[in-house]
C-alpha cells in the first residue's frame, strides 16, 4: 500500500513541477534526487516498476497525462538500477505529442502507433 500510495505522491509531484518548472527544470530536479538517493534502494523488475505506477494513478482524483507518467517510471527505473531513457516525441498528422520511456528492449508508458512520433527530446538515465 505504502509503494502505491508513494507512487501517486511521485505523479502529484511530477504533474505540478511540469506545470510550474517545465519539462527540463523538472527532469533536472529529479534526476539530480534520484542520484543522491540512488544508494537507498535496491533492484527490482522493470515492469514491476512500471506497473507499479499505473496503479498509482487509481489514487488520483484527476488524468496525469503521460509525461508525467514517463518522468515517475523514468525516475523510478532509474533509482531502481535500470538505465532508461525518458522520450518525448511528436506527430503532425494530426499534430499531437507523447512521452514514453525505453529501457533497452521495453517502453513504457506506450500508445497506439508510437513508431509514428518523431523524437524530439531524449533525456537519458543517470545509472
Amino acid at each position: 500500500m505504502f509503494v502505491i500510495s508513494m507512487n501517486a505522491v511521485l505523479l502529484v509531484l511530477s504533474f505540478l513541477g511540469t506545470k510550474f518548472l517545465g519539462l527540463d527544470r523538472t527532469v533536472r530536479l529529479v534526476s539530480g534526487l534520484g542520484r543522491r538517493f540512488r544508494p537507498l534502494f535496491r533492484a527490482k523488475p522493470a515492469a514491476d516498476i512500471a506497473a507499479g505506477v499505473q496503479r498509482g494513478l487509481r489514487f488520483l482524483p484527476f488524468p496525469i497525462e503521460c509525461l508525467d507518467q514517463a518522468i515517475v517510471t523514468w525516475y523510478l527505473l532509474n533509482l531502481r538500477g535500470h538505465a532508461a531513457a525518458l522520450r518525448v516525441g511528436m506527430k503532425l498528422s494530426p499534430v499531437s505529442g507523447h512521452a514514453w520511456v525505453v529501457n533497452g528492449p521495453q517502453v513504457f508508458v506506450t500508445t497506439p502507433g508510437l513508431e509514428d512520433f518523431t523524437v524530439v527530446a531524449e533525456y537519458p538515465g543517470w545509472v
